[in-house]
Order: structure tokens, then C-alpha cells, then sequence
């Protein structure tokens, strides 16, 4: 059968076959609410906001999200150029939708109508897109195509094959061969599958088709259910086939909803890919239960003993017929990265992609997502004071902080080894982010220890905790207890299967809560209920959908914090100076006191504070900070890397120090004691 020989069905926009084919047809339920729904869509391209508004249910999000196409767009073939492509099961166009967008010609062929027509629907303003009802096992097809695609359709095939029904290994080599001849010689064939020996399956997910435990490991008894193969079995039914080269990639937690593809092959030991995959996989259209190991640490131990590709949950593969270089060059194939990342399941003015290549991440805008409305990210900075800033960083080698403490948790449960994590946790954004706070006040971080959670966190060794994919930052300073607070929130709902009773199956806000007071001390149910308000403001402030009315009590507050009302200037100093020269910090004192809106900030290294305090009480100007009338100074740990010296030099309006005794402060403007008029007159015009 040939597509030539089909005929166009004016009533349905299908191309039919001139006989009576060999039917092929599978219903997940989803396709009468689509065909419905869709008249009624503007915008029906990849990524369209009106059509996550028609996500109800598992088989619509199937058919409907964006991370369909994540598998095409990691291996580059946006810039397929006019290539013709033959799609071979088509489903309900969503994959169609994102070829037809990006590629030539696209002549998808589907084996059912009702599913042939959702997908005509889903392309009907792309003219380069044909839809064909017929069993593409039936197809001859000779060299006419650059790109074929087998997505997800290759385990039906012994259950529609003609001549081979009921063998799943001999239906599955004549479905690869009808895709081998219908490619060019620098053609591809892009495959996405599930693995039958996915780590999920041994650790109690039921078989995604089957819906049976450990169905596909004990190698489907039944063979009247969808059948899926291993690495090797996979890559042997290709070579048989008539390719002469595949290349397998990770496709995380799955090919139907890729949010990462990793090339297993090209990732080496130091660049610890397991941090890329997230877990646990998801038991797709319903719940996993209780877990039988904790499955994170477990993709760990794989990535380690190098079987990150053979106990994947799904394959993603591209095929070649002969010289993989050729095809690469014919269609534009982007294929030199390790691992790509993609976070669609925001506004779109957010949606990024990052690409691990070497020594660095880029972190870019995701390249289909829909348009932002104009001024988007700027109605969010305005409401909750939320900015996104995509840069390339280099790359940070070593075990993310969360591996340790889901070690913990596996080890001993949630205990005192929790408790020293959650401590060290927040002792830690204190001393990287920490910035003055009142006497007795709770401590204060900058706004960009918002997202410094423990999966942002990598331990490096010798340069202690790093902090990856700094996207997000907030315009005014946060209590570090809300980081912190907002760490253990999300980390219960991250991790809740992988988790003990009664954790497992509590509430979210009370389990931050019970842990933050083991660490901070009591805190008011008051401050922790507006701790959740702020988060869920700012999450709804990213994700799809409408704006919050207003912003939380707590964010005013904040707000304030970085905007004080009597404008105080900030001046900086060394407190291991004044300690020294105490007629320093006496001539300022004599100055400056109490009704000057200046702030004198004293830096110390946490582990020298309090001999610096006892050195200023007992020296010359001890008596002067004890009085009533004395100038505000407060006392404070330095920033922990460059990106908060630059902060801090940002609030800054000069140096209290005869010499240039803190390097990262030398573009500010130094005050000796003979210089503290021109203090004063800086004071002046500031007022």
C-alpha cells in the first residue's frame, strides 16, 4: 500500500485507503472531548495556553501538553528545513502538531479514524500536514522520507499486524523494516519506547500498558497486551532491520512527558548525570504507591555502575540507515550535549530549556513555548517582586545536597540526622545570603535565597555547597526561615512516596513546620501561616493561569524591609579595623548619632563576632554604643561569595576605613576620620 493509492474524504479532511485495510484502531477516551473541544481553540500550536485549559485528565494531558516534544526539539529538528516526514501512528496529533510546525511535509498515518480526525483538528492551519487512516504495518513506502517516527506504537504492533498477530518480536521487525525503507539514506528514524526493565517496574509501578506489576520483568506471560523490549533486544530488532547505527538517550521519567533526555553514552562519571533525573517516575493515568527502596538514590547507584540507559523507564532513539554524519547534516541534528532539561509547566514568559555541554549550562527560553502576553514578567515583578534572569553557568560536579539527606532518611528515618540537615540548611543560607537585620530580629536573606533548596544545592568537596540554577530572584529580603520553611514544604511533596509514615501521608505545611521549630526555636502559627501564603502567591504568580488579586500581608512587610521609609544610607566597614583603631569608630560615633539616617554595618566572620563585639564594648568607643542617642550600627557576618559583595556594594554609599582594607568594596568611596565631613555633606544631599 502505497500513500499515493489513498484517497481524500471530504467529509472528515482524511486521506482513505482505496480498500478496505486491516484495522488498527486503539480509543483511550480522550478523543470525543478533543474533537469537541477543538473548533473552538484559536490557537492550537505546541505549547497553546488554551489548550491546557482543556487538560482534564490523564489521556487529554497525553495529548494536549507541550512535553510531547521534547524528544524532538533535544535532538534539533527545529531546524529540519523542508524535510518530509512519515509518522507512523499519529495518535491524537500532538507530535503531528509540533512536525507540521517545524518540518516540510508531514504524512502522519493513524489507525484509527476517530484519532485520524482528532489530529486533522489539531493541524487543520498547517497546509504541510496530511492525515491517513490505515495500519501502517500495510505501507511500502521506498526511500521518499528524511525524518519517520515510530513514538509509542511499535509495542501494539503483534496486536494489528496482518500476518504476524500474537508475535511481538517478528511484528515489531516488519513494523522497523517498513521504516527502514521508507527513508532516504541520510534519513533518521526517531523511536520512543518504554523499557520493559525500567527501574520503576522493579520497584512496584504497574506496567504502563498492562496496568500489571512486574509484567513487563517477568517478560508479559500474557502477549495479549502491548509488549515492550529492552536496550539490547531494541537495539538488535534495528540492526535487523537494516539500520546501521542508533543511538539510545534517556528519555526522564518517560517519553510520553520528557521533562529531561539524557545521552547516557556521552556522560562522564564526574558530571554525576543522576542529579538530571528526578524521582520517583510517575505510574502514569493513576498513584504509585508505597515505594519498595527509595528510588532516587537508586538511579544514583545506576548512574554509578553505568546502567543508567539499560534500567530506563522509556528509550529515546534515532536510527540511522548509513552514515549518521550525512543525516545529522541533512537535517540540522543538534547532538553534542549531555543532558537537556525543559520547564514548561509555567507562564510563558517563563518556560526555559537547559542543555548541559561540557563545562557549562545554558539556561534559555524554551523554544515553543506560546507567546508571553507583552509586559508579562513585568506584572509579576510588580505583584510579588519575582524576576527570572537565564544565563550559562558553569557546571557544578558533585552529588546534589538532597541525595545526602534522602540517605539520611533511608538510614534512620526521620530523626535527629533530619534535624542536623534542616540546622545546616539554614545556618548555611544565614552565612551565604545573610544581610543586616535589626537587634533581635529574626535573620534576613537576600531575595536570591528563594529557590536555595536542597536539590539547588550541590556539594562539591573542597569548595563546600554550590548553588546551581540561579533563575529565580525576589526584590526584597526574605525571614531564612521562610527558605527554609519553603525547603522541607517542597521536599515532603517531592519525595512524599519515598518517605516514612507518618510523613508520608501528612500535610505538607505542618511537616516544614514541626522541623523548622526543631532548628529555629518556637515561631508563631501566624508567621507560618503567612510563610504558606507568600509561597503559594509566588507559585501562582509562575505557574499557567491567572494572576493573584493582591499580594500576601507578609510580602508588604518585606517590602518595607528593602524600602525603609527614612532612606537610611548604608555604610560599610571592617570590623576587624575598628577593633583596632577604636578613635575610628569614636570619631564617627561623635558624628554621627541617632537621628542621622545612616546605618554604620559592621563585618565579621561568623566565628569572630563575638570577640569583635567584646573588642568595640571594651575599647574607646564602647561607652558611646551604649547610649541612647547613639548612631545605628549593627553587626554582621560578610557575604559568602562575589554575586553577594556586588549586592551588598549596591546598597552601599561609602567605606568607614583609613585604609583599603576590604578589596571587594575598593570602587566605593573611603572615609578616614579626617574625611567625615564629606560624610556628612553625602548625607546632606542624599536628604
Amino acid at each position: 500500500m502505497r500513500l499515493t493509492d489513498f484517497t481524500l474524504d471530504d467529509a472528515t479532511g482524511i486521506h482513505m485507503p482505496a480498500g478496505e485495510g486491516v484495522p488498527a484502531g486503539y480509543l483511550d477516551g480522550a478523543e470525543r472531548h478533543l474533537l469537541d473541544a477543538l473548533p473552538g481553540v484559536t490557537d492550537r500550536s505546541t505549547g497553546s495556553e488554551q489548550l491546557r485549559a482543556l487538560m482534564r485528565d490523564w489521556p487529554s494531558l497525553y495529548h494536549l501538553t507541550p512535553y510531547r516534544a521534547t524528544i524532538f526539539d533535544c535532538l534539533g529538528f527545529s531546524r529540519a528545513g523542508d524535510a518530509r516526514v512519515l509518522e507512523l501512528g499519529a495518535g491524537c496529533g500532538a507530535i503531528t502538531r509540533w512536525l507540521g510546525e517545524h518540518c516540510g511535509e508531514v504524512h502522519a498515518v493513524e489507525g484509527g479514524v476517530a484519532r485520524a480526525r482528532v489530529a486533522r483538528a489539531r493541524c487543520a492551519d498547517l497546509p504541510g500536514v496530511r492525515l491517513y487512516a490505515a495500519n501502517y504495518s500495510e505501507l511500502d513506502e521506498r526511500e521518499a522520507f528524511e525524518l519517520v517516527t515510530l513514538i509509542g506504537v511499535l509495542e501494539y504492533g503483534h496486536l494489528y499486524h496482518p500476518e504476524h498477530a500474537g508475535d511481538p518480536r517478528r511484528a515489531a521487525l516488519a513494523n522497523l523494516q517498513v521504516a527502514r525503507r521508507a527513508l532516504t539514506p541520510d534519513g533518521v528514524l526517531v523511536l520512543a519506547i518504554e523499557n520493559k526493565l525500567g527501574l520503576k517496574y522493579f520497584n512496584g509501578a504497574r506496567e504502563d500498558h498492562s496496568g500489571r506489576l512486574f509484567d513487563s520483568i517477568q517478560g508479559y506471560p500474557d502477549r495479549s497486551v502491548p509488549v515492550t523490549f529492552s536496550a539490547r533486544e531494541l537495539d538488535r530488532l534495528l540492526a535487523d532491520a537494516g539500520f546501521g547505527s542508533a543511538r539510545f538517550f534517556v528519555a526522564h521519567p518517560d517519553y510520553k512527558l520528557a521533562t529531561t533526555i539524557v545521552d547516557a553514552e556521552a556522560a562522564r562519571d564526574d558530571e554525576h548525570i543522576h542529579n538530571w533525573l528526578d524521582a520517583p517516575a510517575p505510574d502514569r493515568g493513576a498513584s504509585r504507591g508505597p515505594l519498595l527502596f527509595n528510588e532516587r538514590l537508586a538511579q544514583r547507584e545506576l548512574t554509578r555502575a553505568g546502567l543508567t540507559l539499560e534500567l530506563a523507564n522509556s528509550f529515546l532513539v534515532a536510527a540511522f540507515p548509513t552514515d549518521p554524519d550525512a543525516s545529522a547534516r541533512r537535517l540540522g541534528l543538534e547532538l553534542g550535549w549531555v543532558a537537556r532539561h525543559y520547564s514548561l509547566d509555567r507562564r510563558a514568559c517563563f518556560q526555559k530549556r537547559a542543555t548541559l555541554r561540557g563545562d557549562v549550562v545554558a539556561h534559555e527560553p524554551a523554544p515553543f513555548a506560546s507567546a508571553p502576553r507583552e509586559d508579562e514578567q513585568a506584572e509579576v515583578a510588580a505583584l510579588v517582586g519575582l524576576t527570572q534572569q537565564l544565563s550559562r553557568e558553569r557546571y557544578a560536579r558533585g552529588d546534589l545536597v538532597v541525595h545526602a539527606v534522602l540517605e539520611t532518611v533511608a538510614a534512620e528515618g526521620l530523626g535527629p540526622g533530619f534535624a542536623r540537615h534542616v540546622s545546616e540548611l539554614r545556618a548555611w543560607l544565614i552565612d551565604h545570603y545573610g544581610q543586616p537585620s535589626g537587634e533581635d530580629a529574626p535573620p534576613l536573606v537576600r531575595g536570591a535565597a528563594f529557590d536555595a533548596t536542597w536539590w539547588n544545592l550541590v556539594a562539591t568537596g573542597e569548595h563546600g555547597w554550590v548553588v546551581v540554577d540561579e533563575e529565580w530572584g525576589l526584590e526584597y529580603p526574605l525571614p531564612a526561615d521562610f527558605v527554609v520553611w519553603r525547603c522541607l514544604h517542597h521536599f515532603l511533596l517531592r519525595n512524599r512516596l519515598q518517605l516514612p509514615e507518618p510523613a508520608r501521608s501528612g500535610d505538607a505545611a505542618q511537616f516544614a513546620a514541626r522541623w523548622l521549630r526543631q532548628v529555629a526555636g518556637p515561631l508563631p502559627d501566624e508567621l507560618l501561616a503567612e510563610f504558606a501564603a507568600l509561597d503559594q502567591a509566588i507559585g501562582l504568580a509562575v505557574a499557567p493561569g491567572a494572576l493573584p488579586q493582591r499580594p500576601p500581608a507578609l510580602l508588604e512587610t518585606l517590602r518595607a524591609l528593602a524600602e525603609p521609609e527614612d532612606r537610611r544610607l548604608i555604610v560599610l566597614a571592617d570590623g576587624g579595623e575598628l577593633a583596632e583603631r577604636g578613635e575610628l569608630l569614636a570619631a564617627y560615633l561623635d558624628r554621627f548619632g541617632a537621628e542621622d539616617p545612616v546605618r554604620l554595618v559592621l563585618l565579621a566572620p561568623p566565628d569572630g563576632s563575638d570577640a569583635l563585639a567584646a573588642a568595640l564594648e571594651n575599647g574607646v568607643a564602647g561607652p558611646r554604643l551604649g547610649e541612647d542617642a547613639a548612631a545605628d550600627v549593627v553587626l554582621t557576618a560578610p557575604p559568602g561569595d562575589a554575586e553577594g559583595w556586588r549586592a551588598l556594594a549596591a546598597q552601599a554609599s561609602g567605606v568607614l576605613s583609613s585604609r583599603a582594607a576590604l578589596p571587594e568594596l575598593s570602587d566605593l568611596p573611603h572615609f578616614g576620620a579626617g574625611a567625615l565631613d564629606e560624610l556628612r555633606a553625602l548625607l546632606t544631599r542624599a536628604g
